[in-house]
């Protein structure tokens, strides 16, 4: 079963997709409707198949996720769009 988060006051989920190296990771974020189809997908900042989501949390209207890379990344909640994106290390 695939990890999700409910955004609050939403019938929506953030699907959580988890990586296949077993770590417990996330490779993929989607927003997902009540019908399941996708209205948005977030993939983590290192732009290779290495890098992965290592937290994910809803802060408001913003998703915030944190990268294996070092990035903490803000997204839209309702678009998925990137806000801000910093490198934490």
């Amino acid at each position: 079963m695939v990890p999700t988060i409910p955004p609050p006051g939403s019938s929506d989920v953030l699907e959580l997709a988890p990586t296949t190296d077993g770590l417990g990771y996330t490779a993929s974020i989607t927003r997902r409707r009540r019908d399941r189809s996708a209205a948005w997908t977030a993939l983590p900042p290192g732009g290779d198949l290495q890098d992965s989501w290592t937290a994910v949390r809803v802060d408001g209207q913003q998703v915030v996720a944190n990268s294996w890379s070092c990035f903490e990344v803000r997204l839209d909640l309702n678009t998925g769009e990137e806000i801000i994106r910093q490198f934490t290390k």
